[in-house]
């Protein structure tokens, strides 16, 4: 009986070591294509989540020592420099006797959320679970003394609702989490309690890391953690941020082998479409954590919007809440989500499940999705009374529906204009409507064929936007298909079939706004294509009066009228930048003449820290000693501004001048809600156009 005893022992401990040998030996990181889809799917499909930061943070709740604390409210620690043991004091404070897992879930449940990320740890390093590692958590330093987490986890399981952690790599409170002693705090402290996660809370849907950015941080680290977290739940979802591949705010993994299976752009949304996964996560307000005084509530509408758009684009929305240190969801979020649920109801078909389209958008005012063989034309604005789409070919004889709506609608098909739908006589007051904010049309349908869009190109640049030029320039409009026509406005003018036919290359030497459309027979003509060339007058000099950033110099001052188009990309070489200074420069034009229009391009990329100036003006010579204004312009920068270029200009009237004076205000430092909060601003600027 010993010896049986003994044998069967050494069997177990012999399997658990094979066990063990087999999950350490998985190659995670370079899984198949199968795999890593399969393990993908269920995120993929849910389209939708419910983001969480709380934690003490929301006890000063953007507040300290009796005054606002500039940034975000999760962020007070640093931005108020709050030393560790003053910041200490916050956990006993934090007693959120109101907190109402069931409650909560429920209300992402009916708003259509399909999981939940919560910060088990934010970067103060507190730990929101009943940790063995530390006692710096709800448990030990709260007179809460309950697990929200495991309470949060259960009512997930019960709900349908995946559960997941957010986690921070980077902690302010540890003593070992900066310098040389990182590497101890990583194996003693950082992989022990995201262990305990990831064994004592059931199956985890998504470890959200964050915090990365830190110099003791290190893509190889990023692997070996990737691997740990996956060894321990194989079939968990990481986003990228576990090591080095972001790309700043923006979030997309940067080309190159880096790890985590999905990008993370913050507080913004692609512009696109990519091949890669990627989620958007953005607030409702500005501040992730409570703040008390943050009541810049962004509309059911917008948010709305938001979660179409990236839908169409192929994203997922994780739409965040910053909960009270009582435990509530703020009002103001709680009837967001409410509207949201309402509009899900409705048209949650057409995000659930989907997939991006052949085109993702038509016009600014539709989006598509699809699903199979049915395909979702989500509508931003109501269309009137009929609307007619180009991209969307439907099968014969199949009913069009408008979700929400008792009956097909009346449509018809026309193979060189498109698909043309007649909506609802009664649904053209608003009041008649089942939902708000977006309309969603199904239908069985493919991809139309449509003419290709024609090329805008000039000798320096194939596909002009904008192009500067000096006397004249040569301007040449091209299709991919030899049997279209290509009919073509010089004047801004929408063309249609009796505008111009393109034969040769059109010599432009006034300004001009070109547009151009091709048809071709048996198919639908194409959307229009749309250039601007800009006729900029000679510089006989110019005296730039401000520092250029050494690392955004661009060819120095001769930049600003080398009429060369600086692109969206601020690596482009064509920028001059500005960090936490303003512009200012004084042109002479050589001679006095009239000028007609004054231009200066400037680039917004609010992710990285780039904004358009804060005030504006510009100042016209005779002499270069008496300035007059022409211009003046004030811009407070928000957070729901777009990014882009912006030539801010102006058309004095009766104006002769042989100077000009350009003064840019950088906004100093970032605002309060941006994540850089209290760091330099940047000002980009490229090219100055006098007509």
């Amino acid at each position: 009986m010993k010896s049986l005893i003994h044998l069967t022992s050494s069997f177990f401990i012999i399997l658990f070591l094979a066990g063990c040998q087999s999950s350490v030996s998985t190659d995670f990181i370079n899984e198949s294509p199968e795999a890593f889809n399969q393990r993908m799917q269920w995120w993929r499909d849910a389209g939708f989540g419910m983001f969480i930061h709380w934690g003490p943070s929301s006890v000063p709740a953007g507040i300290y020592k009796g005054e606002e604390v500039d940034g975000a409210a999760e962020w007070i620690m640093f931005s108020a420099k709050i030393p560790v043991e003053e910041y200490e004091k916050f956990p006993p404070q934090f007693n959120p006797v109101q907190f109402d897992a069931k409650e909560w879930v429920r209300i992402a449940k009916d708003a259509g959320m399909k999981y939940i990320v919560i910060t088990s740890k934010h970067h103060d390093g507190f730990a929101m679970w009943d940790s063995k590692v530390s006692h710096y958590d709800i448990i030990d330093a709260t007179p809460y003394g309950k697990d929200v987490l495991k309470e949060l986890a259960r009512e997930c399981e019960a709900a349908g609702i995946k559960f997941c952690f957010y986690h921070s790599i980077m902690d302010w409170h540890h003593p070992l989490a900066s310098g040389n002693t990182f590497p101890e705090y990583r194996e003693k402290y950082l992989k022990p309690q995201l262990k305990e996660l990831l064994t004592e809370y059931g199956d985890i849907g998504v470890l959200w890391f964050d915090g990365e950015w830190i110099p003791e941080w290190s893509e190889e680290q990023g692997r070996d953690l990737y691997q740990y977290v996956r060894n321990l739940q194989p079939d968990i979802i990481i986003n990228n941020r576990v090591g080095k591949g972001r790309q700043g705010m923006q979030g997309m993994t940067k080309e190159g082998e880096f790890v985590g299976d999905f990008g993370t752009p913050e507080q913004e949304i692609l512009e696109g479409t990519s091949d890669l996964d990627w989620e958007s996560c953005m607030t409702m307000n500005t501040s992730w954590g409570y703040k008390k005084n943050d009541d810049n509530w962004k509309s059911a509408g917008m948010l709305i919007h938001n979660l179409v758009d990236i839908a169409a684009k192929g994203g997922n929305y994780l739409l965040n809440v910053g909960p009270t240190a009582e435990g509530l969801i703020p009002g103001p979020s709680v009837e967001r989500l409410a509207e949201m649920g309402q509009w899900m109801k409705v048209n949650g078909e057409a995000i659930y499940n989907t997939s991006k389209f052949a085109t993702y958008a038509e016009q600014d005012i539709v989006r598509y999705t699809q699903k199979g063989a049915a395909l979702y034309a989500t509508f931003l604005e109501w269309p009137g009374r009929t609307f007619t789409l180009k991209y969307a070919k439907p099968e014969p004889d199949r009913d069009i529906i408008l979700l929400g709506y008792d009956r097909p609608l009346p449509w018809s098909w026309d193979k060189e204009k498109g698909l043309t739908v007649t909506f609802p006589e009664a649904w053209q007051q608003s009041k008649n409507r089942p939902v708000k904010y977006a309309w969603t049309l199904k239908m069985k349908a493919a991809a139309a064929e449509v003419a290709e869009t024609p090329a805008i190109s000039s000798p320096r640049v194939k596909n002009v936007q904008k192009e500067l030029f000096g006397e004249e320039v040569m301007v040449t409009l091209s299709s991919a298909s030899p049997e279209a026509s290509i009919h073509y406005t010089l004047d801004g003018r929408e063309p249609d079939l009796s505008a111009p036919v393109y034969k040769e290359p059109l010599l432009l030497r006034q300004s001009a706004v070109v547009k151009a459309f091709a048809s071709q027979p048996g198919i639908i003509a194409s959307p229009v294509s749309i250039a601007e060339f800009i006729r900029t007058t000679k510089f006989k000099s110019l005296d730039l009066k401000s520092e250029i950033s050494p690392n955004y110099p661009a060819l120095g001052k001769l930049t600003l009228s080398d009429n060369v188009r600086a692109t969206t990309d601020f690596h482009d070489g064509n920028w001059l930048g500005f960090e936490g200074n303003d512009f200012e420069v004084v042109i002479d034009l050589g001679t006095v003449k009239p000028v007609k229009k004054i231009r200066v391009g400037f680039l917004q990329n609010i992710g990285s820290w780039i904004f358009y100036p804060q005030q504006l003006e510009y100042a016209v010579s005779e002499d270069g000693k008496i300035f007059s204004s022409v211009f003046k312009y004030n811009h407070s920068t928000r957070e729901t501004d777009k990014n882009g270029i912006n030539d801010f200009n102006c058309a004095p009237q009766n104006t002769r001048a042989r100077y000009l004076k350009i003064r840019a205000k950088n906004i100093g430092i970032c605002p309060e809600w941006h994540g850089g909060s209290g760091g330099k601003a940047w000002l980009f600027v490229d090219e100055v156009m006098v007509e």
